[in-house]
């Protein structure tokens, strides 16, 4: 049997909690407004405020909500910062919003933020993948130790990485690395 090769993996890095937009409005044959913008890449729930005036100043109101999220999803939980000499476990979960099982395998890959070098072995940080079982509808946990080393890597970038036959994610943000001072 011939296994489905998964789409490009595209790492969302744009993760910006708010996003402000110019949008181009346009109105259909009906009437109704189109908003046409670009998202940025959490995958989350989104309230839209819009307020509009016509020139003699009648006015109307907008609140809505809208999700952005993919079949499969990986949600990275990485603390603030980190302090050299701490060993810590890096928590991630893989959301599985398909209606059947998903099984796969999640990556921690960590970089110094500064250079983009890997540094994966200055963490001590071996066994980089991880198997996971997603029941349908549910999430897996995922952990990973890691020993902060010192004086060595002053921001860390983590990206995170799930696959399941087909379905794909990634997430990559950085973090701070203060010492003991």
């Amino acid at each position: 049997e011939e296994q489905a090769q998964p789409a490009e993996l595209q790492i969302r890095t744009n993760l910006n909690e708010t996003v402000f937009f110019f949008p181009d409005l346009k109105t259909d044959e009906e009437g109704n407004i189109i908003l046409n913008f670009t998202m940025n890449e959490a995958l989350t729930r989104w309230k839209i405020l819009g307020f509009a005036h016509t020139k003699d100043l009648a006015t109307g109101m907008l609140s809505k909500e809208v999700v952005t999220q993919k079949e499969l999803m990986v949600l990275p939980n990485p603390p603030r910062f980190m302090r050299e000499g701490d060993e810590i476990t890096f928590t991630a979960k893989v959301n599985n919003l398909t209606d059947t099982i998903m099984n796969g395998s999640a990556e921690l890959l960590l970089f110094d933020a500064l250079t983009m070098e890997p540094v994966n072995e200055l963490f001590a940080h071996q066994e980089t993948s991880l198997p996971f079982t997603g029941e349908a509808q549910q999430s897996a946990a995922l952990a990973w130790t890691l020993k902060v080393p010192e004086g060595k890597v002053p921001a860390l970038t983590h990206r995170v990485i799930a696959k399941s036959g087909d379905f794909s994610d990634g997430e990559e943000s950085s973090l701070p690395i203060v010492s003991n001072r």
